[in-house]
């Protein structure tokens, strides 16, 4: 009865671990993601995932130091084709009106957008506005 024991605990265990090491975990993206201004620089730490992150009208310079790629929208509202997209670990300049979107969900043209400055981490439903694109 001992052997059968032991068999088991040792394949309930084996089937533990496959399942811990091929099963991808899902994660927000993780740095942070710094812009800049004329009188400063700001940044969102640990972004969210479909979140539209309203940055401003005067954004001069980005820096993506995530690990997730990020797309730039030439408006505040991440609506229609995206500017251009960050990878990860990346910086570049950004004149003007600028929105960013973190993308991981299943829904490639529906997204929250919130104000930069809104509590990170926080998913509230009053915390933003869901739209989604045409």
């Amino acid at each position: 009865m001992k052997g059968v024991r032991r068999i088991v605990v040792s394949l309930v265990v084996t089937g533990f671990a496959m399942t811990g090491t091929s099963v991808p975990q899902a994660a927000a993206a993780t740095g942070i993601f710094l812009y800049y201004e004329f009188d400063g620089g700001l940044g969102i730490v640990n972004p969210d995932d479909d979140w539209c992150y309203r940055l401003g009208f005067t954004v001069r310079h980005l820096d993506n130091d995530t690990n997730r790629s990020v797309l730039v929208f030439p408006n505040d509202d991440c609506l229609g084709l995206p500017a251009a997209t960050m990878r990860p670990f990346t910086r570049q300049d950004s004149p003007g009106l600028v929105s960013v979107l973190f993308r991981r969900g299943t829904s490639p043209r529906c997204v929250t957008v919130k104000d930069a400055d809104s509590s990170p981490g926080s998913t509230s439903p009053d915390e933003g506005d869901r739209h989604c694109n045409g």
